[in-house]
């Protein structure tokens, strides 16, 4: 069920003044498949920022967004048809500055098994997480995966850096 069903288009809802009320879901309500509004809604949950909005090359809607913790991140539609309107998968996507090789990388993916951490060149790393919507999941539940990538994330950049951990700096006694 997308919220652009009452009558509000996704690139209308996108453009709506931010002091205007927006719209909410029960977090019982059972979701099987996503529009932009719904994207839009998900930010919304998570008292994000809401960057951009766009649509790929097959139609899918996605939309970009800033979360309180500074986390900058992508949130995709996967369709199942030509005309992007079975959107029955949801993508959360992060990139970060990393110079750590490839095998540094491996190691940090097997230990958080929740999102997938893989090098995407020399100096970027993506997590992501992917969500199945098929026969449906409760709205709650589509938030509560949205609030674990947040977390994982976190924790996942914090293994994640430039050159060796600097030593900690001791004064003599």
């Amino acid at each position: 069920m997308a919220l652009g069903s009452g009558g509000v288009g996704g690139n209308a809802q996108a453009q709506l003044p931010e002091d205007a009320p927006r719209p909410s879901r029960a977090p019982d309500v059972l979701i099987g498949n996503v529009q932009l509004d719904d994207l839009r809604l998900v930010i919304d949950e998570l008292d994000g920022t809401f960057l951009a909005a766009g649509k790929n090359e097959t139609g899918a809607p996605f939309v970009f967004a800033r979360l309180p913790d500074g986390l900058t991140l992508g949130i995709y539609s996967v369709c199942a048809d030509a005309e992007a309107s079975d959107c029955r998968g949801v993508e959360f996507m992060a990139a970060f500055g990393s110079s750590l090789s490839f095998e540094q990388v491996t190691e940090i993916d097997r230990a958080f098994s929740a999102v997938s951490v893989y090098k995407a060149d020399a100096d970027t790393v993506h997590v992501s997480r992917y969500v199945i919507l098929d026969r449906g999941i409760t709205w709650g539940n589509l938030i509560e995966n949205a609030a674990v990538f947040d977390v994982l994330c976190a924790k996942v950049a914090s293994r994640l850096s430039y050159g060796p951990p600097q030593a900690v700096a001791s004064t003599p006694h």
